[in-house]
């Protein structure tokens, strides 16, 4: 593994290994069995020549990775000079050249690569059809390469090609699995960012629901508070003890909210995920504001956690938007199952007489309509003829028989 990340050591390690080989096989071999052989290996000189033109076929593969053409013409121009020096006794002096085809099988891109095959074919065998006549005598018949040795040399030849290029093709698939794995993270990470962006988007429309609702209660049962403590200090005091219970439950919704924030497990039952269950103890602080709550519920035990979350979220918006912008008034609220289907409306009464509204930032009809369209469901709000308000929403969700 050390070698794979090191390439240019383990190409000159490859280059030793081979020039080693290759000499030991040549003098293991001994002198050719050629009387008439140009060059005599017994004279230094040419010994001298026939190892520096092994050496010579050997030390190329340093750059097999970077040039995998100009190697197997080095290779090639080295195995027919030390062929023309030193007839070759067996085809394994001619080693490096199934190197070099697949060198060029490997690093080089096809279909030109198969013309490595020809070029090591060429180099194997037409020098002694076509250089030698011209430098020396030829071949005796013992020597010369019958049909057998050309057909095993040439499919040795083939199939290293094919070994290299089916390397360039794992290699090539590996790296495109790097890539894609690459993108895959990055998109991993990128999804991620975008849940948390949606958890942070989904606390925050909580928060805004529950500290809007609450702090509209609060404001509403202060102003009548004030306006009722020098005729009747009883009812000013329950208004005042009102003023506390909302407060009170905006902080504990506010600390459930703010738990998902942390690690602290101790938090996690403050206070329940909030239901359709609650929306009686919901209708009674928006009661002890002054309005008047008419609650009609009809659910069954099927309707999914996450579509009683938003069904009340929705509720709990409708009910802070009467009282900011019509005061204590009489409100309707009706949630009725029909099948795979919930059905939420919520009527309030014309403002009251004198009643200034308060400013909003707008942010609660969006969270109303983000919350229905997470389940395909429809959001319908605004004004009736008769002044009264309203707001209409569904939640549909899959299962047998669904809408």
């Amino acid at each position: 593994m050390e070698l794979l990340r090191r390439p240019r050591v383990a190409d000159a390690l490859l280059a030793c290994g081979l020039a080693v080989a290759m000499v030991l096989l040549r003098q293991s071999a001994g002198p050719p069995d050629w009387p008439r052989a140009p060059f005599s290996p017994a004279d230094p000189v040419t010994a001298a020549a026939l190892w520096a033109l092994l050496v010579a076929q050997a030390a190329p593969m340093l750059w097999r990775r970077t040039h995998p053409w100009a190697v197997m013409a080095a290779v090639s121009v080295a195995y027919v000079a030390f062929e023309l020096v030193d007839p070759a006794i067996s085809f394994r002096d001619g080693l490096p050249l199934g190197f070099g085809v697949y060198a060029v099988a490997r690093y080089a891109p096809p279909p030109a690569s198969l013309l490595s095959v020809a070029v090591a074919g060429l180099a194997m065998f037409g020098h002694d059809l076509l250089l030698r006549p011209i430098t020396g005598p030829p071949l005796p018949p013992a020597l010369r390469p019958g049909v057998i040795e050309v057909t095993v040399a040439v499919g040795l030849v083939a199939g290293l090609w094919q070994l290299g290029r089916s390397q360039r093709h794992i290699h090539s698939d590996a790296a495109a699995l790097r890539d894609l794995t690459a993108l895959l993270r990055a998109e991993q990470q990128r999804s991620a960012a975008r849940a948390v962006t949606a958890e942070r988007a989904r606390i925050a429309r909580d928060l805004h629901d529950l500290v809007a609702h609450h702090v509209s209660a609060i404001a509403v049962q202060a102003r009548a508070t004030a306006e009722a403590l020098p005729e009747d200090p009883g009812l000013a005091g329950r208004g005042v003890a009102g003023i506390g219970t909302a407060a009170d439950t905006a902080l504990l919704e506010m600390r459930r909210l703010l738990r998902l924030l942390s690690d602290d497990d101790a938090a996690r039952d403050l206070l329940p995920e909030p239901s359709l269950a609650h929306l009686r103890q919901l209708a009674g602080v928006a009661a002890a504001a002054g309005c008047e709550v008419d609650l009609d519920v009809s659910v069954g035990p099927d309707v999914p956690a996450a579509v009683q979350v938003s069904a009340y979220r929705v509720v709990q918006e409708a009910l802070t938007n009467a009282l900011k912008h019509a005061g204590p008034v009489a409100v309707r609220v009706a949630v009725h199952q029909r099948k795979h289907q919930l059905e939420v409306g919520v009527v309030n009464d014309p403002p009251v007489a004198g009643h200034q509204p308060m400013p909003g930032a707008g942010l609660g009809l969006i969270g109303m309509r983000e919350r229905v369209a997470l389940f395909g469901g429809t959001l319908s709000t605004g004004p009736l003829a008769d002044g009264r308000w309203r707001v209409e929403a569904t939640f549909p969700w899959e299962g047998e028989g669904g809408p």
